[in-house]
């Protein structure tokens, strides 16, 4: 890995007023100048192959903080688009309560946007959505999540996830600079065009909706939202799960949607929903899922291979020891495989040669700061993302009492073990009681052993196994500590 540093790149950068501590760096080569665009999306700048040539100035007023933390960026055949949210500037509220004061951030100042940017630096806004009194001045209207560009009617469909109001799907043209509210009602997060039909996630970071697919005909204009799954470790029934949404790719004529401790494999032509355990993690520390796939990161296609980060839980006011390292993921069928573990990384592009990486050692958190976290560019020879993992890893899987209502109706685990030579599990109980273990492909192909564990540490070898696994108990348990560790 070759650190790539920016002229006039600040590590720790002023983010005006309080806000999160992590870095978001969203990368991009402009489609006709061939410069690497960084939106450092925290500080609300841009550079272009490492000069500053935007600071929000087109909106607002200084001091200014944001500019996207969900990764929203795409391209047409001349321009290079960004989108996110911004406060010009931001700000804090001071509400008497019943016996103390309360403070939250006012939203008074900030925008929701989409921009563009030209072969020579030039930028323009092309939408953007301001705070208005139709809702509390604590509240904000849905940032900008996703973009994606149609050549087709020259237009872009965006999506807005996060905020209080005018959440869905939303299209704009770049020729009439008129946007369209197509599918209303959900936080829908992250898209993948797949022949005529959009196929995306949805956001529910506070999972008070179902998990769905948002299926939307670009051609008819119809919109469908499946929320029932057929579940591929119990064959014959469907499930609903409400986590919180990631990334969906496009692997050969499938697609696969990410949600935490879960993936979605997706037969378009068959129209069918297939849900699998992936990277279920069980904490006391947060009811949030550990790890959603693609959560607040980019993704590339490598030579048609989807890679993108899995960071850690985001949920948590304490950093913890069981959610400090992050992955990079390779979605390979019929199995992803791990990479490496990492930091935070919510930047990727590549030219070809390199895979370039936004990365920051801390991730998205409630812990507020006066200045940004350190954050850097890297680059990653493509042909090390093809080989075995890099990095040993070591994955708490379950910590707590456990039931066979918790977890994925009762599953835990979901780990892909493609590529490692040590493979062990961990797991302590407090007597002795039968695990069942299912090892799977994202092609319906199930194996299902059991193991009697002894009460206090078992050690079981996992050698035999190469695809995922998941693990279940048929009983409640009264406390199971249970970890994975992976070798290359």
């Amino acid at each position: 890995m070759v650190n790539l540093l920016l002229r006039g790149f600040i590590d720790h950068d002023e983010v005006a007023l309080g806000h999160n501590q992590f870095r978001s760096l969203y990368l991009g080569f402009h489609p006709q100048s061939g410069a690497l665009i960084v939106h450092d999306g925290h500080v609300a700048k841009v550079y272009s192959n490492g000069k500053l040539v935007y600071g929000y100035e087109r909106l607002g007023r200084p001091p200014r903080v944001g500019g996207d933390t969900h990764a929203a960026l795409t391209w047409s055949r001349d321009l290079l688009f960004f989108g996110g949210w911004v406060k010009t500037p931001p700000g804090m509220l001071e509400v008497k309560g019943a016996e103390r004061l309360l403070r939250y951030q006012d939203m008074r100042n900030k925008y929701s946007h989409i921009h563009s940017i030209d072969e020579n630096d030039r930028v323009e806004v092309l939408w953007a959505r301001k705070w208005d009194d139709n809702i509390p001045p604590n509240h904000w209207y849905g940032e900008v999540t996703d973009l994606l560009y149609d050549e087709h009617d020259n237009s872009i469909y965006f999506t807005r996830a996060d905020g209080h109001a005018e959440l869905g799907l939303w299209r704009i043209g770049l020729s009439t600079r008129v946007a369209e509210y197509l599918v209303k009602g959900r936080s829908i997060y992250k898209m993948e065009l797949k022949d005529d039909k959009i196929y995306a996630t949805v956001y529910n970071p506070v999972h008070y909706e179902n998990s769905a697919i948002v299926v939307y005909n670009t051609s008819s204009g119809e919109g469908r939202i499946i929320e029932s799954f057929n579940f591929a470790l119990e064959p014959g029934r469907s499930i609903q799960i409400k986590r919180e949404g990631g990334q969906v790719v496009q692997v050969q004529n499938r697609l696969i949607a990410f949600y935490g401790g879960a993936l979605i494999y997706i037969d378009p032509v068959k129209d069918t929903y297939t849900l699998y355990p992936f990277l279920e993690v069980k904490s006391p520390e947060s009811e949030r899922p550990s790890y959603v796939p693609g959560l607040r990161s980019q993704k590339v296609y490598i030579m048609g291979t989807p890679i993108l980060p899995v960071n850690p839980a985001e949920g948590l006011r304490e950093i913890s020891a069981r959610t400090t390292f992050g992955m990079l993921l390779r979605v390979d069928t019929p199995v992803p495989q791990i990479l490496s573990s990492v930091g935070s990384i919510f930047g990727l592009t590549h030219d070809g040669n390199y895979l370039y990486v936004g990365a920051t050692y801390a991730n998205h958190t409630d812990i507020y700061t006066y200045r940004s976290g350190n954050g850097g560019l890297f680059s990653i020879p493509v042909k090390e993302l093809f080989t075995k993992p890099w990095t040993p890893v070591r994955i708490m899987m379950h910590d707590g009492p456990y039931s066979p209502e918790s977890c994925i109706a009762g599953w835990f685990g979901g780990i892909p073990l493609k590529g490692f030579t040590g493979k062990v599990l961990r797991i302590h109980v407090p007597r002795q009681v039968k695990l069942r273990v299912v090892e799977y492909t994202l092609l319906g192909r199930l194996i299902e052993d059991s193991i009697q564990l002894n009460s206090g540490w078992n050690r079981v070898d996992l050698s035999n196994y190469y695809d995922i696994v998941a693990f279940k108990f048929d009983e409640n348990v009264e406390n199971v500590l249970a970890e994975v560790a992976l070798e290359p």
